[in-house]
């Protein structure tokens, strides 16, 4: 029946061969474009990259501490890539480190502060406590004495008189 076809077409079998290896060129072809465009895209981002990088992508010949060093392709970028890489880890660490540290002394001072308001606080109830006391002391008499003046002192923050000798 094909064969029929083909003779009603008037192909021979060279034709034929003919146009399946046309077929496959073109689909090598058509292949190949694809693979090279993905190539050169992929070439292009890694040049791009490297020169954000602050380096270059290409091969080269350098002098390093006095002897000339060549460097394959791509080379020198992988190196300042992971350089830089490596920079951005440590200074997330250290980063990380200092704020842990000021969080440390944030809270160490947190709790110096509120002991020392605690202490600020019971010491001026128990001066409160003393002037109530001198005060009550003195309200019968309308006389005051020196307790009570040591209590006004000691509610208004003032020290006591240091001790003659």
């Amino acid at each position: 029946m094909i064969r029929r076809i083909l003779d009603a077409l008037g192909l021979d079998r060279q034709w034929l061969t003919l146009i399946a290896v046309g077929a496959a060129a073109a689909f090598l072809y058509v292949q190949w474009s694809r693979v090279t465009g993905e190539r050169d895209r992929a070439l292009h981002w890694a040049e791009v990259a490297c020169a954000a990088a602050g380096s270059t992508y290409a091969a080269s010949i350098e002098t390093v501490d006095g002897k000339r060093v060549k460097f394959a392709t791509g080379q020198r970028c992988k190196a300042t890539i992971a350089d830089l890489a490596a920079f951005r880890t440590d200074t997330d660490r250290m980063t990380a480190d200092k704020l842990a540290a000021a969080m440390r002394d944030r809270d160490a001072r947190t709790q110096s502060d509120a002991a020392h308001a605690r202490a600020a606080a019971e010491a001026a109830r128990a001066a409160t406590q003393r002037m109530e006391a001198a005060d009550a002391k003195a309200t019968p008499t309308d006389r005051v004495d020196g307790d009570w003046f040591a209590a006004l002192n000691d509610l208004a923050g003032l020290r006591a008189p240091a001790a003659r000798r």
